[in-house]
């Protein structure tokens, strides 16, 4: 290890590029990491938000749910899945309340749990090409922070915080240098008014 740290001179290299290089790691581990998630999990989108309460008290707003591709046969009625509709812009987390079979294809139909807002089944029927996995685990207020993301204010105060996190590195160590500096200057010229 201490090798490798003398053939890239670690030590001599700025904080700002040190930073810059844990970061890079960091998102590369966090990326080549959730490729394997994805291929485990089966599905192109392991990792949903629920964005509103149409599951409630199930699922609520702001719960991270982890997906899992499941074959047609295997998704049965009282699965929670999330599915594309052609009736919303956004991925759909609803229950499988009813099963059909029509020839070979199976035809499942949703609906979401708070019976307030959901009291008759969605329109149509789901088609397997249309489920994007079937909830496996939630996890509460997790979502939260994929929620604050997509907000306006919640994208510039990332990188407001980013930049001061790779900026404020670079100025405090070198106003201390500056300090530690003029320090012996003025022991000196004190000693040398006290010889005299």
């Amino acid at each position: 290890m201490e090798r490798a740290r003398q053939t890239i001179a670690w030590s001599k290299r700025s904080d700002l590029t040190k930073t810059v290089v844990l970061i890079v790691m960091v998102v590369g581990i966090t990326l080549g990491g959730f490729g394997i998630f994805i291929t485990a999990m089966g599905t192109s989108s392991p990792l949903v938000v629920v964005t509103s309460g149409s599951m409630s008290p199930t699922l609520e707003r702001g719960h991270l749910l982890i997906l899992q591709n499941r074959a047609p046969e295997n998704i049965l009625v009282g699965d929670i899945i999330v599915f594309e509709a052609t009736w919303n812009d956004d991925p759909v987390v609803h229950r499988v309340v009813r099963i059909e079979t029509v020839g070979e294809e199976i035809h499942w139909f949703t609906q979401g749990d708070n019976r307030d807002t959901n009291p008759s089944e969605d329109p149509g029927y789901r088609v397997y090409e249309d489920i994007i996995g079937v909830v496996v685990f939630a996890i509460p207020y997790l979502g939260y922070v994929t929620l604050f993301l997509h907000e306006p204010a919640g994208l510039a105060t990332v990188v407001i915080l980013l930049l001061v996190i790779i900026i404020v590195p670079e100025i405090l160590p070198k106003k201390e240098e500056e300090e530690l500096e003029e320090e012996p200057l003025q022991d000196s010229s004190e000693s040398a008014a006290t010889d005299g």
